[in-house]
Parts: C-alpha cells; sequence; structure tokens
C-alpha cells in the first residue's frame, strides 16, 4: 500500500504542477502563481510535471522513514495517523522547499518566484496539499 500512496502523490503533484503551468500564464492569477511563468516557459510541462512529482516522492520517502522509526506506520491509514503523518511532513516540506531555492535545484528560473514567496512556506504547503488530496483518493479507492 504504501507504492500506492506514494504512486498518487506523483500523480497528484504532476497535475497540480499542470495547472500552477496554465494558471501562471493567465492574466487574473495572483502575482505569486505568475511569477513562475519564467520556469514553465523554458521547461515543458510534462518534464515539469515529472519534477515534481519526484520532489514528493523524494520528501515522502524521508517523511516515511521517520514515520517508520518515530510512529511505526509508513504511510497514514486513518485520520489520526494523518495528522501524525502531517506533523512530521511540516519542517521536511519547508527543508525541502529551502534546499530548492538555496540550492538552485531547478535553476535560476524559479529567482523571481522565490523573491516574491520567499522560501519553505508555499513548498510545504504544496507538499501537505498533496498528501491531504491522495489521502483521500487512496480512501475513496480502497473503499470500493
Amino acid at each position: 500500500m504504501t507504492n500506492l500512496f506514494f504512486a498518487i502523490n506523483f500523480i497528484v503533484s504532476f497535475f497540480s504542477d499542470i495547472v500552477l503551468n496554465i494558471l501562471s500564464r493567465q492574466s487574473y492569477s495572483p502575482n505569486i502563481i505568475k511569477s513562475l511563468k519564467p520556469y514553465f516557459e523554458k521547461k515543458n510541462f510534462i518534464i515539469t510535471g515529472i519534477y515534481a512529482g519526484l520532489t514528493v516522492l523524494f520528501a515522502l520517502i524521508v517523511n516515511s522513514i521517520v514515520s517508520h522509526y518515530l510512529l511505526e506506520f509508513d504511510y497514514p491509514n486513518t485520520n489520526n495517523q494523518l495528522f501524525k503523518y502531517i506533523m512530521i511532513a511540516i519542517p521536511i516540506g519547508y527543508f525541502f522547499d529551502v534546499a530548492i531555492y538555496k540550492y538552485k535545484i531547478f535553476g535560476n528560473l524559479l529567482d523571481s518566484y522565490y523573491k516574491l514567496a520567499g522560501a519553505g512556506l508555499w513548498g510545504m504547503i504544496a507538499y501537505i496539499f498533496s498528501i491531504l488530496i491522495s489521502f483521500y483518493i487512496m480512501k475513496i479507492m480502497l473503499s470500493k
């Protein structure tokens, strides 16, 4: 089941990235989303989606290892476990986003975004979003 949770997270983050790509080109989008446009203009949308999915997977691996040793479960199965898993995910998501910014993992194309948004918070929120959506998608899938 861990593989299913990881796969769903990859898919959720892949499609979330595509949505951000589309929104970054819209005149009505907030400036923070528009600031992603230089990154998306220079890269293929499939590639950026894969990058987003892989970033979430790497963070999930760390999250699941910590959860395994601290809480004795690898991924959340209940709402209570989800809450605990997210408590671990908050600093991990924040750290990953800061690392992406500091080490320019995706190059300089995100400089305008990080100048406006700062590093840490929004990457962490995107990571938590992926976990939440994936948890409930998995619950729906397993209930059928």
